[in-house]
């Protein structure tokens, strides 16, 4: 790529990022007014009322089943695979990444031999500064 072809991309994210934060807040400007209509409506109201009960009788019952031994070590086995999971997806992440950057391949072959489509994706992170 040129320095021309690099000039237009980063105007082009630039108009992006502009665009992005003032579609950003519109979105909550009109989440804010469906909250308004739906909070005016008698029927959205009781139903509400009702889940926070609900919810509430929720969190009572979860706070019992925390102090269970069996429960603790069932849900300390899932939080160990979640962990394991999230592990691997960053490693297959990685791999999938140096695989398209080192064959243009969009689609790679399984085991199985089936084959999967390979999606490269990228995002802004939080500010540097």
């Amino acid at each position: 790529m040129d320095e021309q072809e690099d000039q237009t991309t980063l105007q082009a994210v630039h108009r992006l990022m502009i665009e992005m934060v003032e579609t950003r807040q519109k979105m909550k400007t009109v989440k804010d007014q469906l909250k308004d209509v739906m909070e005016q409506n008698d029927e959205y109201r009781a139903i509400a009322e009702e889940l926070k009960g609900l919810s509430e009788k929720r969190a009572r019952a979860k706070k019992l089943l925390e102090s269970d031994k069996d429960f603790q070590l069932v849900n300390s086995e899932l939080e160990e695979l979640k962990f394991k999971f999230k592990d691997l997806q960053e490693i297959m992440s990685h791999h999938l990444v140096t695989y398209f950057s080192e064959t243009q391949a969009t689609e790679i072959e399984t085991p199985d031999g089936d084959s999967m489509q390979v999606v490269v994706s990228a995002k802004l992170g939080k500010s540097t500064a």
